[in-house]
């Protein structure tokens, strides 16, 4: 059966279904207004059952699966937020106005949404008689209980509608198998299994046509979606069944149930009458139920709202504020999935200098660790994704014209992604090459990729500009910054020169002195020279170019800055003291994203502090590693080791706190304080390990953010 399931699927695009056109309208036009809530965005996009499949198959695909199972539609539209709902409700509109539903179609579709409403009202009203402690989720499911009609109407816009209008919308299960190979509710089944939502849901809609005998061990979501969808077909012919039906699942009367079908009955009429269609049969109420005139108005309204809507809305907000690159790259993920019903989704980025891609992942699953491990050389052949880029063009693992076998690169790709195969889509602005998205593809999803081609085209083309609008940004705070460098090295070298001058002759006398005093020099003099050495190591400073301390994204070579420092310290400290500094630096640690100047005071004061720790000589080993994950963050880890007296348990429950420092006097005891809050304003993490006797080691754990 899920062969025959697969094969309708692949005729059209299942997540791209017609939508009631007033809905749509209701929905674009509730977010132009002041007091939006998700309440009221709840009832709008609760009376259609193609916009609720759609939010709930969102919120609950990979890249919001850290909130959980979600069944609940206010609970869903929270978790997605209003730029995913506003991304939805766009390209609903644009994919609803650019598609052709002929008027024979229209009128089955509002049968359809007829009986998707009343079934929902009915399944809420029973599962709060019934005591069912989850009453939305019940709505949820009658409102998706023909979610599969709606599917046929789409895959197979000859042959199912000719089988309705043979027959009615309420055609047997045997007749639409024996037709089509596969019923509406296994289709619709099928379709809410693939959100992976830990619920009866798909049960319930695949057993609504079950005699009540067949299910009365069932759990109480399937009994109450097989009651709902029976009485919202109620009529003269069957209601004796019905209400022996309900008694048999429920143990509810017959009174009850006229009551709630009364109260349902007006509640739905008037709901639909707003919607734009009407009855529950297409006899009832004959000439008014294709109202061509009220459609035409809500079919211009919906044009002229096409014509104002960005689709690509996100994306060109991405371009137009400061937003960070991560941001931005996790902002197309996650609309590449919600527009085109991807699976999963990863950026890879080109690199000019070394000629590869790299991979950006966003995410915290096992597989997404290893995606951001990748880098892909862009040659010949040697990938889809080098092949794409450098072609220029969308290709995918199912195309004649690629090599066989494919590339191993490709197939463990597709395997990370639990794909069959890969699409991967160029993101070229111009002539500049910035990378790839890389798509998780299965076999009967690539014929659906052409007709969705231009709008992905489209889509990668304003998300390439908004990468590359990233690129120029940074290169020009660059360009600024090496002026400004220039300038100020430049006025600090004169002035560098003229305090070192007085400083050399001082220190000069300073030596003479001691050496005419001998053994009887007094310790002072030492003391006086290490000052002056302190002094002209700060003057030295001086050459340094200033950095912006707002600045998040200026970039750290962090071995380069920790060389530069133990330079720093050699002539001062480290000499003085008889301290043995040793450096094990990792040379494949890339160019990160982060506050350098902020960086250089943290590992600065945590030097001084190993040194001064160090009262007859010692050792002082720097490490740096890359790709070293605390918890489930992939980290850089710079580490500061001395071999001194180490830490005691008092000072090490207050190692972070503005105490009296145990070094004496002339210190203030704030140094780790500093340095705690400057590593928490790098999004850092700062550890030490030390017992007494064993020395001291500093840990500090900074974000793998990339240097683009």
């Amino acid at each position: 059966m899920d062969a025959a399931i697969v094969k309708i699927l692949a005729r059209a695009d299942a997540n791209n279904l017609p939508s009631i056109p007033l809905v749509l309208v209701d929905l674009i036009e509730a977010f132009q207004k002041p007091d939006l809530s998700f309440d009221g965005l709840a009832d709008i996009i609760g009376q259609d059952a193609s916009l609720s499949a759609k939010v709930l198959a969102a919120a609950n695909s990979s890249f919001y699966r850290q909130w959980g199972e979600l069944k609940d539609l206010n609970r869903v539209l929270v978790v997605l937020g209003l730029n995913t709902l506003k991304t939805i409700a766009m390209a609903s509109v644009v994919q609803h106005f650019f598609s052709q539903i002929s008027v024979s179609q229209q009128a089955l579709l509002d049968v359809i949404w007829h009986r998707s409403l009343s079934c929902a009202h009915i399944a809420r009203r029973l599962a709060r008689l019934a005591g069912y402690d989850a009453p939305d989720e019940a709505y949820l499911a009658g409102l998706l209980h023909r979610l599969g009609q709606l599917v046929l109407l789409h895959c197979l816009p000859k042959e199912y509608p000719a089988l309705l209008n043979e027959h009615s919308e309420d055609i047997g299960v045997s007749l639409e198998v024996k037709a089509l190979g596969a019923s509406h509710n296994e289709i619709a089944a099928y379709l809410i299994e693939t959100w992976n939502i830990r619920s009866f849901m798909g049960a319930a809609v695949f057993y609504q046509n079950q005699p009540a005998q067949a299910i009365l061990d069932s759990p109480p979501l399937v009994k109450l979606i097989n009651l709902a969808a029976q009485l919202s077909r109620i009529d003269a012919k069957n209601e004796q069944q019905q209400f022996a039906r309900a008694h048999a699942l429920f143990g509810l009367n017959q009174a009850l149930i006229e009551t709630l079908l009364s109260d349902i009955k007006i509640e739905v009429e008037t709901t639909a009458t707003g919607l734009g269609f009407a009855g529950a049969k297409p006899e009832a109420g004959g000439g008014k139920y294709n109202r061509q005139e009220q459609r035409a108005v809500i079919q211009k309204r919906l044009a002229e709202h096409v014509k104002s809507i960005a689709l690509l809305g996100a994306i060109s907000q991405a371009n137009e504020l400061p937003v960070k690159l991560a941001k931005t790259i996790m902002m197309i993920q996650r609309d590449m999935n919600v527009l085109f019903a991807f699976q999963a989704t990863v950026v890879f980025l080109y690199k000019p200098e070394t000629n590869v891609l790299e991979a950006c992942s966003c995410g915290e699953q096992e597989a997404e660790k290893l995606l951001s491990t990748l880098s892909i050389s862009v040659q010949e052949n040697r990938s889809l994704l080098a092949s794409s880029l450098m072609k220029n063009q969308m290709l995918d693992s199912f195309s004649a014209t690629l090599q066989d076998p494919a590339p191993i690169i490709d197939r463990q790709l597709a395997k990370l992604l639990a794909a069959q195969g890969l699409l991967v889509i160029p993101l070229v602005s111009g002539s500049d090459r910035l990378g790839v998205v890389v798509v998780a593809l299965n076999a009967q999803d690539a014929p659906k990729i052409k007709t969705k081609q231009s709008l992905i085209n489209l889509f990668a083309g304003q998300a390439a500009a908004a990468i590359s609008m990233h690129k120029r940004m940074a290169q020009s705070i660059q360009d600024g910054m090496a002026a400004t460098r220039s300038d100020f090295q430049l006025h600090a070298k004169k002035i560098s020169h003229e305090i070192n001058n007085p400083l050399s002759i001082i220190n000069n006398y300073l030596y003479l002195l001691g050496m005419k005093l001998g053994e009887q020099s007094p310790a002072e003099i030492k003391l006086i020279q290490e000052e002056i050495q302190r002094v002209g190591a700060i003057v030295l400073r001086l050459q340094d170019a200033p950095e912006d301390s707002t600045s998040e994204d200026n970039g750290a070579d962090i071995n380069q800055l920790v060389q530069n420092l133990v330079a720093l310290f050699q002539g001062g400290l480290f000499s003085a003291r008889n301290i043995e500094v040793q450096l094990k630096l990792d040379d494949k640690l890339p160019l990160i994203a982060i506050n350098s100047a902020k960086l250089k005071q943290v590992l600065t004061n945590l030097v001084k502090n190993a040194s001064e720790a160090l009262v007859d000589g010692g050792n002082i080993t720097l490490i740096t590693r890359d790709r070293v994950y605390l918890g489930s963050q992939c980290c850089i880890e710079i580490r500061i080791t001395d071999d001194g007296p180490g830490l005691s348990d008092d000072i090490k429950n207050n190692l972070f706190k503005p105490v009296t420092s145990s070094k004496g006097e002339g210190h203030s005891g704030l140094g780790l304080t500093i340095v705690k809050t400057l590593v928490d304003e790098l999004g850092g993490t700062l550890g030490c390990d030390s017992n007494p006797g064993e020395g001291t080691t500093f840990r500090v754990f900074l974000p793998r953010t990339i240097k683009v």
